[in-house]
């Protein structure tokens, strides 16, 4: 059961990461539209010197990235952790089957 507990945090935390980065390309997507038609209509569809191909990000679209970024780690912590707890419940488990095995030695019994 602890297997299989972790397979759907592991399956979880990769299925959010992606989620992430899916909303993180369609935000650059919708906004390098946005920003293309607004230089259009405002007749201002020339280069910025400090960007030669054009495909520097904007300064909302560096502030995006590092909120995505933000939400990559924050992921990546609750994934470590959650790993952690999995690893305390099988080592807790493990030490309760020696000891189950193992009965105490009575310190008055010699052998």
């Amino acid at each position: 059961m602890l297997k299989l507990l972790e397979t759907l945090k592991d399956s979880a935390e990769s299925t959010f990461d992606s989620a992430a980065s899916r909303v993180e390309n369609v935000h650059r997507l919708i906004s390098g539209y946005v920003g293309g038609q607004t230089r259009r209509v405002r007749g201002k569809n020339r280069r910025k010197p400090d960007a030669p191909d054009g495909a520097s990000p904007s300064a909302g679209e560096r502030k995006d990235a590092n909120i995505y970024d933000v939400i990559r780690g924050v992921n990546r912590e609750i994934g470590e952790f959650g790993t952690d707890v999995f690893e305390i419940i099988d080592d807790a488990r493990a030490r309760r089957e020696i000891d189950k095995n193992d009965p105490p030695k009575d310190p008055d019994h010699k052998s």
